[in-house]
């Protein structure tokens, strides 16, 4: 048998030889091996290394390939982590990523090593979906994100955490599956199939973290599962998700000490008994503990039924009172607890919060009400904003109350992705606080949730537009799950002031993050309520907007008429502006160029009516008119077009005009035959695009400079390039930048030249290679030179 990785080709390479050789396409292969298209097409491409030893096999026998060729197939996979040898790709691959996504623990993890180890178990053995199901505050979170460190080297393609927290909807789910992977335009209705293109061939843990309020979604994650043969699931629920193939792993309360505890150490060897010491030597550093309160943590345990987070709310108090009167004050509660009708588990957790709320200030516990409002947690900015707006007392020091919260274990401080801190509390905390939102006091944090909301959007949405247009992305999407939540409420109260403002000052956010059927969605249900005139229009240039970056050319057309006779109603020179030159695009799809040639040029006379308003869409406009003349092979006037944009769109520091200008400048320097300016644009317009996270928009550049490489005969670069537009547009989903008109023939005549020189196996891969490279790999200097 050949010896792994020496000599031996890459498993991608090989399989596809082998398939071709056959006579078989990929999807008669998946059939006979019982696998999906996708999983065979994202072997073959590489962006699935290390298939398990069955799939192998069933590929093998599938394939009839002998016993040589059968031999060499396996001994192409490269070896798993901890394994001899190297994988038979240039590089070795690292060890999988840790885990990320749920916030890291900072306590230690009691009386649990068993039910590691047996939920472990399962997932080795083969259980695709395993859920974690129990009460609140049982730890189903952390005991996931136990299992996630403990099975990290199992799953070569990494652990993927999401808390489903924040969501909403359901329909949500596989939309935040994908943005969670990375993949952009996944949130429409076919966004399963877009993860499914993602994830199948590649061994990933899914941990789905708080399931129990979208289960209407159960049968998407059952489904995705069985598209996705080497996935895995590992779900955290209060309730099962009851569909085909899932397996349902209870998460029991902590074992409890005996009653009759006598010392410290007795105490500690039960994991509940362990952990209300931890706690109480972390809060009475310089006292010791007596037998009484021993035996007083030993009951306390008791009465909270072994609730690791009860008990950690509870034992929070130990600042203010020792052991005896904690235990004396909750045995007062419980004995008056409500509620009789409910399990006693989820009544020792309401309980204990119903206490724990019981012990704060009035303004403590005005302020934990009021972070209900939130979802994902909020900045101090956002709650000062939501406590002035309801005018609490002005000599409220917001600040100190935070803090005395995250002393009570009710509040947790975590890092967005923006680097700013926020406020943010454990699900079943989060759940209680929203219950506790009720009459005007809830209606009132609403509004003033929404109102703050909104004029964060309305500053994000110049920013969008400027030099840090980078951090405005980065805090919006820190903040997207209260932006959706305070579009969706103001939607069921018919606010259509509050939803179609932050809808249509998200619109370019969406735009460049690849979501716009989530824009598309939230539009459209504003234009069923009541707007005015001027945002009604707006509201229709968000709807197009999205429509036409979703690939529905005729929806956004529809949709630009609308706005543009608004705009024509209202005299509103930003409407008319954006609205003509949605027009000007449909026209350009349609290629219709004198009809797109003269909407643009009436768009530039608007966008100079509409001042500072008009100027970002101006700067967009002369570069499309410059597509138009450069189809027209009028490339002077090309020229002067797109450099007018691209000087406005440089004097405001806004990195999307600029790139769009950069790409067509790159399409005339091609056609003039000047390669070497050509290449300075591109590498520009690559750096970037990699700034905005612009993966559509970079499939184009990397495209454009695989056929500059090709004319400088750099055959291996142009490979690889074309292998990584494969793996950037197999994220996309769709042609975002379809008033992109690159010359289609140069790119297939590299593609010929490049193959022809290097011969089918060392192109492929190459090509394989390239599919692979992260998108910060991306940049220039990362590519291999390779020649």
């Amino acid at each position: 048998m050949p010896e792994q990785g020496v000599d031996t080709e890459p498993f991608a390479v090989l399989l596809r030889r082998l398939r071709e050789r056959a006579g078989l396409t990929q999807q008669e292969l998946a059939e006979r091996a019982a696998l999906t298209p996708h999983a065979v097409s994202a072997l073959e491409r590489g962006t699935r290394t290390r298939p398990y030893p069955h799939t192998v096999r069933a590929l093998a026998d599938a394939l009839g390939a002998t016993d040589e060729d059968r031999a060499t197939l396996i001994a192409s996979v490269p070896r798993r982590p901890g394994g001899a040898g190297r994988g038979p790709l240039p590089d070795p691959q690292p060890g999988p990523p840790r885990p990320r996504g749920l916030a890291a623990p900072v306590t230690t993890l009691y009386g649990r090593e068993h039910d590691v180890a047996r939920a472990a178990y399962l997932i080795r053995s083969g259980t695709r979906l395993l859920t974690l199901t129990g009460p609140g505050g049982v730890g189903k979170t952390r005991l996931a994100i136990a299992l996630s460190e403990e099975l990290r080297q199992d799953f070569p393609g990494g652990v993927i955490q999401i808390s489903l927290a924040p969501l909403a909807d359901a329909t949500d789910v596989m939309g935040t599956i994908g943005r969670a992977l990375g993949v952009v335009g996944s949130d429409g209705d076919d966004a399963i199939d877009t993860v499914v293109a993602h994830l199948s061939g590649e061994q990933v843990l899914l941990v789905l973290d708080n399931f129990e309020h979208l289960l209407s979604a159960a049968a998407e994650i059952a489904r995705l599962c069985a598209l996705c043969p080497d996935l895995a699931v590992l779900v955290s629920s209060r309730s099962p998700l009851r569909v085909r193939g899932e397996r349902e792993y209870a998460v029991d309360p902590l074992l409890l000490p005996s009653p009759d505890v006598r010392n410290l150490n007795e105490l500690a060897a039960a994991p509940a008994g362990a952990l209300a010491l931890d706690r109480a030597r972390a809060l009475m550093p310089d006292e010791d503990l007596s037998g009484e309160d021993v035996v007083a943590l030993a009951q306390l345990c008791h009465r909270l039924s072994g609730l690791p987070l009860a008990i950690e709310l509870a034992t929070a108090h130990l600042r203010m009172l020792d052991p005896h009167t904690l235990l004396e004050r909750l045995d007062d509660l419980w004995a008056s607890a409500g509620d009789r009708d409910l399990p006693e588990r989820q009544r020792t957790m309401r309980t204990t919060l119903d206490w724990s709320l019981a012990l704060l200030s009035p303004d403590e516990q005005r302020l934990f009400r009021l972070l209900g409002v939130f979802r994902g947690g909020g900045t101090l900015e956002a709650v000062e904003a939501v406590v002035c707006a309801d005018g609490f007392t002005e000599t409220v020091d917001v600040v100190g109350l935070l803090g005395r919260l995250v002393e009570h274990s009710l509040v947790l401080v975590r890092t967005g992705v923006d680097g700013q801190r926020r406020f943010d509390q454990l699900e079943p905390i989060a759940q209680y606080a929203r219950s506790q939102l009720v009459g005007e006091e809830a209606r009132s944090w609403v509004r003033a949730h929404a109102g703050h909301y909104l004029r964060l959007t309305q500053r994000a949405a110049v920013g969008f537009e400027r030099a840090d247009q980078t951090e405005w992305l980065a805090r919006t999407e820190a903040d997207e799950a209260n932006l959706l939540v305070a579009v969706d409420r103001a939607l069921d109260t018919g606010d259509g002031n509050t939803a179609g403002g932050i809808t249509w000052a998200l619109w370019l956010y969406w735009w460049l993050r690849g979501q716009s059927s989530i824009g598309r969605r939230r539009a459209e249900q504003c234009l069923g309520l009541t707007l005015p005139p001027t945002l009604e229009a707006r509201v229709h240039l968000t709807a197009a907007t999205m429509s036409y970056a979703a690939g529905d050319a005729a929806a956004a057309a529809g949709h630009w008429r609308a706005a543009l006779a608004r705009g024509v109603a209202e005299d509103d020179p930003e409407v008319l502006c954006k609205a003509t030159a949605g027009v000007g695009l449909a026209a350009l799809s349609a290629d219709d160029t004198e009809s797109a040639i003269t909407h643009f040029r009436e768009a530039l006379e608007y966008g100079a009516r509409a001042g500072e308003a008009g100027v970002w869409l101006r700067s967009l406009t002369h570069v499309w008119l410059g597509t138009v003349l450069i189809l027209q092979q009028d490339y002077e006037n090309a020229t002067v077009e797109i450099e007018r944009g691209m000087d406005l769109a440089r004097g405001r520091g806004d990195r999307l005009p600029t790139y769009v200008a950069l790409h067509n400048l790159s399409v005339l320097a091609i056609a003039q035959g000047d390669h070497g300016q050509a290449r300075e644009y591109l590498d520009e317009g690559i750096r970037l695009s990699e700034e905005t996270q612009d993966k559509a928009n970079l499939a184009y550049f990397l495209e454009a400079l695989a056929v500059v490489e090709s004319f400088d005969g750099r055959s291996s670069q142009v490979a690889r390039l074309l292998g990584a537009v494969h793996g950037l547009r197999q994220d996309v989903g769709s042609n975002v930048y379809a008033y992109y008109r690159p010359d289609e023939s140069l790119r297939a005549e590299a593609e010929a030249a490049a193959r022809d020189r290097l011969g089918t196996e060392a192109f492929d891969a190459a090509f394989v290679e390239g599919a692979r490279l992260g998108l910060t790999e991306l940049t220039p200097p990362a590519l291999p030179a390779g020649e």
